[in-house]
């Protein structure tokens, strides 16, 4: 078994779908994160409030809530291509719009505000198709090393993003940045456009329910998946205590901690996308991980202590080396997440279970931001809340080592029977 996993994780690079699909996320991903940049360093450079780049994040947060089940249900319905290419083409059209408020010099926060909401509904849409196409491209014993490609997409852009974006400030300015940002989009968009997908005609005859029916038997598919329960209920609080301060933390702590400019920023953002991305390569080479339960809980808890340390650094450089733990432990409780996941799920049912996972796990980022930015507007510094979030979720870890659910999943298994079936 252990051989044919050796031999399997190699026919990713001769899948030309797949191939399609990691290139377009190679571009998609770093040019949002390259936009993310600029939007972030220039909400800083013309506000000195902080409670618009807090709603900054918040904005986006929203929109992603509101319409992610209605992605779940269009992922199962259409065309999963389609929905990827609109995806990536408003995307582009967006971060043009912000190049034409800068150029008439008309540009205030609060069109950065509402074209972030307008980025939180190309990802509600987005998510669930992307995370329900890998199954559809890869067989169950490559969803792991696919998952892990994914990701490792995913963070490159961290240190792709940050570190083009931050130079393109200094050296170009703003209008530079965003001008790539689109060029990456659209490369995005027509390498996705040149995928070949044959649709099942039984699972596509198979939806012919209201989308209100769509939404109830998705629900009650999870309701009944005691597994599934159990990662979106976890999820879910983690998210909570973890995700607002990691997010505003890294651009706060840059510019009014350790005083630093936009290399500043490049450097603790590149930290942590150096360690997500060395986890995912590690996650491609490995064979498949037999209890992915245990990794995730593991994973958690060793995080939650350098979340812990990352916040009450007194060095810019040991806030870096944090960080970059930190980037390992997420990959290694994500991706594990996402392939049990794919590998438990009724194919027909994959885009709504994913898009009820992004609702469970971003459920109270909203929340977060909001509660966050509340925090920092009374004068609690970001340290504290890094220190405090990282607390909870030990806790949170510590507590998921009694859940069976998680700890008894074993994933060699899984495939085996779903190869039966």
């Amino acid at each position: 078994m252990i051989e044919e996993a050796t031999e399997s994780k190699w026919q990713l690079f001769r899948n030309r779908n797949f191939k399609l699909v990691f290139i377009s996320m190679l571009f998609s991903a770093p040019g949002y994160y390259v936009y993310l940049m600029g939007a972030e360093w220039l909400m800083l450079s013309i506000t000195d409030n902080r409670f618009y780049f807090g709603m900054l994040f918040f904005a986006a947060s929203v929109p992603r809530l509101l319409f992610i089940v209605i992605g779940g249900i269009t992922a199962d319905r259409f065309s999963k291509k389609i929905i990827l290419l609109l995806s990536d083409g408003s995307r582009a059209i967006l971060v043009g719009i912000v190049i034409g408020l800068l150029l008439t010099d008309m540009l205030q926060p609060w069109h950065l505000l509402v074209l972030s909401a307008l980025f939180g509904v190309s990802d509600a849409f987005s998510y669930p198709a992307a995370g329900s196409l890998l199954p559809e491209v890869l067989k169950l014993e490559n969803l792991q090393q696919g998952n892990a490609m994914v990701q490792m997409t995913n963070m490159i852009s961290p240190i792709l993003g940050p570190a083009i974006g931050g130079s393109l400030i200094v050296l170009g300015g703003f209008s530079a940045v965003f001008t790539l940002a689109i060029l990456m989009l659209c490369a995005a968009t027509l390498s996705i456009s040149l995928l070949r997908i044959i649709s099942n005609r039984e699972e596509s005859a198979e939806v012919k329910k209201s989308p209100l029916e769509d939404v109830k038997a998705g629900f009650h598919y999870v309701k009944h998946n005691p597994l599934i329960r159990t990662i979106m209920t976890v999820s879910f609080f983690i998210n909570f205590f973890l995700t607002g301060p990691v997010s505003l933390s890294v651009a706060l702590l840059a510019k009014d901690v350790f005083h630093t400019n936009a290399l500043g920023l490049t450097i603790l953002e590149g930290a942590l996308g150096i360690g997500s991305l060395a986890a995912a390569l590690s996650l491609v080479l490995l064979k498949n991980l037999k209890s992915p339960g245990h990794t995730v809980i593991f994973s958690l808890i060793i995080m939650s202590a350098f979340f812990i340390l990352y916040g009450s650094a007194i060095h810019f450089w040991s806030s870096a080396a944090a960080i970059f733990v930190i980037g390992i432990c997420l990959q290694f409780t994500n991706i594990p997440i996402s392939t049990m996941l794919q590998q438990t799920t009724d194919r027909r049912m994959i885009g709504r279970v994913m898009s009820i996972m992004a609702l469970a796990s971003t459920g109270l980022i909203p929340v977060s931001y909001m509660v966050t930015s509340a925090l920092l507007g009374i004068g609690i510094s970001i340290q504290v809340l890094c220190v405090t979030g990282g607390i909870l979720v030990m806790i949170t870890g510590i507590l998921c080592l009694r859940n069976k659910q998680l700890t008894a999943f074993n994933s060699y298994n899984k495939v085996e029977q779903q190869e039966m079936l």
